[in-house]
């Protein structure tokens, strides 16, 4: 089966880069002039190899018996499509190279854009390509052939075995007649010596004898199920067992069965065995089923429509915050409302299914998903809902359930408990969670799958709150004790030796969080306290935490345990407190506790260590002053073990020599870390990065905001001596951010990502580097920068982007921005360098561009050269601009000069004059169409009107129009006029939805507010 995958993710592969090939190739022509034939029959050919990759791709992207390929047949072709692989992606990014080199909305030569050598390789990957192709035809063709023999094959098999197990059906059925004339023999002869034990035993004997009815079976049955989708129908097998392993009632008794199936009509024939106790039966025959098709059975339409009714209900939500309000609104209670109201109405079209008889409770889909799964799933999505929907949720379950509750689909056991945490492990909002004890209640036990959950302490409360999902866990008795807070049951159990503390399914320890008396009983005996701190943290009991780290509990480096994760990953205490996040009183005493660890490591590195040590770790002997908890501990840590003393490991530091550098700090965690002590906020780590630079380059918009104002408010910034322009080169978030929303207050101030930016660097925004292209005089500027974030390929967003942050620059200057003259100037150079379509001829654009389009931030800017173009080449390109140069300078001359009779009134002038460009110089797509829609102006004057020739023919700027419009234009535009022709770019509630999705930014207007 792994050779098969290889094949289809091979020619998947391979499909993704022959589209790539197609798209280049065609774009070509939007670009270029006299291109020669080859690439046309490039442009078939392609299409051709990418109707066989598709067909390949369906004929193997299934259920297949892997043993009918031969492993020397399936290493060849896998090599071929390597080598496919290889060749296309190379030619790939030729032809995109020559595509994206020339910016130009002018059709140029083929001839001055691509030299003699590149066109010879372009040739010769044609001509492997289309070799590799022929080769691909013949295997496919082959492998056509023998799948025809060998479905012809398995028909026959399939007539065979139905045959032998019909003739085996009466074998076992003879064989089971004289079975059982022998039990019947053997019964007789126990009832025989029964009739001569002593009629009245003694009371302890009766007391020995067991209790078969004592207590009621609850199991589910459980087991394996398979099955192999062939034309139409299902070849199933199954394993069943009645009784869970650990219950009273079990008898041994297993079920085996198979068969084949059809889906429609939902008719199954099926042989089965079953076996247990002294009994031994078989079952066969035709019998119909409960498998539907999800896309027409009634339950799953209505359960698919509630989940698109209620999604829908979540994106009309501004702001994720929303659904957590404690002090409920009368709109949040009028929404709240309405997610009742979609859910009833579910309820209801459940019922009325059910009861017409067109679907049943009982249904599932192939793969035993039962409507109670997708319920499942839908109900724990507004888990912070759950106490205002709980009797809807009750009634919905109840009729859901129907006896299927349990229902393995996969191993281990998905049941509906079972995907209610999973889907909570995802949305959080355990505490509100009421889903579990309805589906408890209805009857959905747990399996042996919720074993992993119960070592997350995020799920630690419903296990004490349900405790009946203990059963079975080997240590029942222990966890009853700790749940009940039984001090005398505990301590007897201690007593017996039969309470194994190391047991994390969950921790008995982590079950007595909130019974400080427990606690430390099981801490005397010997419990790690490593094992619950995060279930204290979670549960946010200060006494708990307090108890568990003064009991040498671990800061750093515990063991988290989460749902679906296989192994622990490791969290630190503090962090992971924030992360919740925890309350403050929480924070303020790991922060207390924390230094008391510091300054005890200190204490005993002062006691143990040479004098010489200590100067060299910046320590001394004898303090003179108040020690301080800020230091390298994890080297004086180190210095101590190798020095062969004893450290207690509760006095770990962690792996990082400064706390700020921690992936999970936040601004509030800062802050309390910095008033106690903790003030290296400065310092670099390996890489030469300090913490301000590790929360812009490696944190979310929505944590790096807050946390960057933090670090600015004490008087971090950048280094002077790196350039700015080379650090929002690597700051790819933050560039994005920046211009996605317009960042002033109702006050009329700067704020958020814009304040950061303004303040960031030392030297401030208009700092220029050491480029020589023609989009600016004397260097590229940062404002340039985040401007060009949005390149002239890209989506419609990012023009409507590139066009806030260009209009808006202006008021930004004002309110404080400070931009002088000739950074505004260059801003105009850059904006009209691009709508003239010239091509870029910076040390670091093209690395730039594709670093925003095809790679990661790792692999750009790992410090590689990126600069493999051939300067004869960049020459011929700048050649090729020459003549769109000199239209360059007449729109800078005509700016320069309407910018002189308007210089009282720049912002007016500088909006009027982008007015004037979005008409007179658009970007064009490269089929010349307009790349979006013109800005509104209200009742200002069109700038068409002003347009006699109505063409667009030559590069240089019309003066008399844009003179004329801008005359006509400026003293129209009005402070009131420009803050309404303002207000078209505020993102819209549609953007902010997916501004939420893609950067989950704070935009209600308090956090934008900052008082650095």
């Amino acid at each position: 089966m792994a050779e098969v995958l290889g094949i289809v993710a091979g020619a998947a592969q391979l499909l993704d880069l022959s589209t790539r090939v197609l798209v280049a190739s065609s774009s070509l022509y939007g670009k270029l002039k006299n291109i020669p034939n080859e690439i046309e029959t490039l442009k078939k050919n392609t299409e051709l190899f990418i109707d066989l990759l598709w067909m390949i791709s369906s004929d193997f992207d299934g259920p297949i018996n892997s043993q009918v390929h031969s492993l020397h047949v399936t290493h060849r072709i896998t090599s071929i499509l390597h080598d496919a692989k290889q060749e296309s992606e190379e030619l790939a990014l030729l032809l995109e190279g020559l595509s994206s080199n020339n910016s130009s909305s002018a059709r140029r030569k083929w001839s001055a854009v691509v030299s003699a050598t590149k066109e010879k390789d372009i040739a010769e990957r044609c001509r492997r390509i289309e070799s590799f192709k022929s080769t691909l035809q013949l295997w496919y063709q082959h492998q056509s052939n023998a799948r025809l023999r060998r479905v012809e094959h398995q028909l026959s098999q399939v007539t065979v075995s139905q045959e032998a197990a019909h003739t085996s059906m009466s074998l076992i059925a003879h064989q089971a007649r004289r079975t059982s004339a022998v039990i019947d023999s053997n019964r007789a002869i126990v009832k025989r010596l029964d009739s001569h034990e002593d009629p009245a035993p003694s009371l302890e004997h009766r007391r020995r004898r067991p209790r078969r009815n004592a207590t009621l079976c609850t199991c589910r049955p459980s087991g394996s199920r398979a099955f192999l989708s062939i034309y139409g129908l299902q070849l199933f097998y199954s394993q069943e067992a009645s009784h869970l392993p650990n219950c009273p009632h079990r008898d041994g008794s297993i079920s085996w069965s198979c068969g084949v199936r059809a889906l429609s009509p939902k008719i199954q024939m099926m042989v089965g065995i079953q076996l247990g106790g002294w009994t031994l039966s078989m079952v066969g025959g035709l019998s119909p089923h409960n498998i539907v098709d999800p896309k027409k059975s009634p339950a799953f339409i209505a359960l698919r429509e509630a989940e698109r009714n209620l999604l829908g209900w979540r994106r009309r939500i501004a702001s994720e915050r929303e659904y957590h309000q404690l002090a409920l609104s009368s709109a949040e209670t009028n929404r709240q409302e309405e997610v009742k109201a979609l859910f009833n109405t579910l309820l209801q079209k459940l019922r009325e299914a059910f009861e017409s008889g067109s679907a049943s409770p009982g249904d599932y889909t192939a793969d035993n998903f039962h409507a109670l799964h997708n319920f499942v799933v839908l109900a724990v999505m507004f888990a912070h809902l759950h106490e205002h929907l709980s009797g809807v949720l009750n009634d919905t379950v109840e009729l859901l359930v129907a006896g299927n509750a349990d229902i393995s689909h996969r191993d281990p056991v998905y049941t509906p408990l079972y995907y209610m945490l999973l889907y909570l492990a995802i949305t959080v909002p355990v505490k509100n969670n009421k889903l579990d004890t309805i589906l408890i209640n209805h009857g959905c036990m747990t399996s042996q799958s919720v074993v992993d959950t119960a070592r997350d302490p995020s799920f630690v409360t419903m296990f004490r709150k349900n405790p009946s999902l203990l059963e079975g866990h080997g240590q029942y008795l222990a966890h009853a004790a700790a749940i009940q807070r039984s001090e005398t049951e505990l301590g007897r159990l201690l007593r017996q030796n039969k309470i194994d503390l190391r047991t994390t399914t969950p921790s008995i320890l982590s079950l007595a969080v909130g019974w400080t008396t427990g606690l430390q009983i099981l801490l005397d005996a010997g419990a790690n306290p490593n094992d619950a701190i995060l279930t204290a943290i979670y549960e946010d009991h200060l006494p708990s935490i307090e108890l568990l780290v003064d009991n040498g509990c671990s800061f750093f480096d515990l063991d988290h345990y989460r749902l679906s994760y296989i192994k622990a990953s490791k969290a630190d205490a503090l962090f992971f407190a924030t992360s919740l996040p925890a309350s403050s009183d929480v924070v303020c005493l790991l922060v207390q506790k924390l230094v008391e660890r510091r300054l005890q490591l200190l204490q005993l590195a002062t006691k143990e260590l040479p004098e010489a040590y200590l100067k060299r770790l910046g320590l001394h002997k004898q303090q003179h002053v108040q020690p301080s908890p800020d230091y390298d501990a994890l080297e004086v840590f180190r210095q101590l073990e190798a020095h062969k003393v004893q450290v207690p490991m509760a006095l770990w530091p962690g792996s990082l020599t400064n706390l700020y550098h921690h992936p999970n700090m936040t601004d509030t965690l800062a802050e309390r870390l910095y008033d106690a002590g903790f003030r290296r906020i400065d310092e670099l780590d390996e890489h030469g990065r300090s913490p301000l630079m590790k929360t812009i380059l490696e944190f979310s918009p929505k944590t790096s905001m807050p946390l960057t104002r933090w670090y600015l408010r004490k008087g971090c910034q950048l280094p002077r001596s790196l350039a700015y322009v080379d650090f929002l080169d690597q700051a790819k978030m933050f560039r994005e951010s920046l211009p996605i929303i317009v960042w002033i207050t109702k006050d009329s101030r700067l704020c958020g990502f814009l304040r950061i930016f303004q303040e960031l660097h030392p030297e401030g925004v208009e700092q220029r580097d050491s480029c020589s292209c023609w989009c600016s005089t004397s260097g590229c500027t940062p404002v340039g920068i985040i401007l060009r974030t949005y390149p002239l390929h890209s989506q419609l967003e990012s023009f409507i982007d590139r066009r806030r942050w260009l209009f808006n620059l202006a008021r930004y200057s004002c309110l404080g921005l400070s931009l002088d003259k000739d950074t505004f100037a260059d801003i105009c150079r850059l904006e009209v360098f691009d709508r003239l379509g010239m091509a870029h001829t910076c040390s670091d654009y093209h690395y730039h561009y594709q670093c925003n389009n095809y790679h990661s931030d790792d692999e750009c800017y790992s410090g590689s050269d990126s600069g493999d173009d051939d300067s004869s080449e960049q020459g011929e390109i700048q050649e090729e601009d020459r003549y769109l140069k000199q239209a360059l300078d007449s729109y800078l001359e005509l700016y320069f000069c309407l910018l002189d009779t308007y210089a009282d009134r720049f912002e007016a002038f500088w909006v009027a004059w982008w007015i004037a460009l979005e008409y007179f110089l658009p970007f064009e797509t490269s089929s010349g169409e307009h790349s979006y829609h013109p800005v509104n102006l209200g009742n200002v004057c069109d700038p068409q009107s002003y347009d006699e020739a109505q063409s667009h023919e030559s590069y240089e700027p019309n003066v008399e129009a844009i003179t004329a419009f801008l005359a006509d234009c400026i003293p129209q535009l009005s402070s009131e006029t420009r803050a309404n022709f303002f207000g078209q770019f505020e993102p819209t509630e549609d953007e902010l939805r997916i501004l939420m999705f893609r950067y989950p930014l704070p935009y209600d207007e308090a956090s934008l507010i900052d008082d650095i």
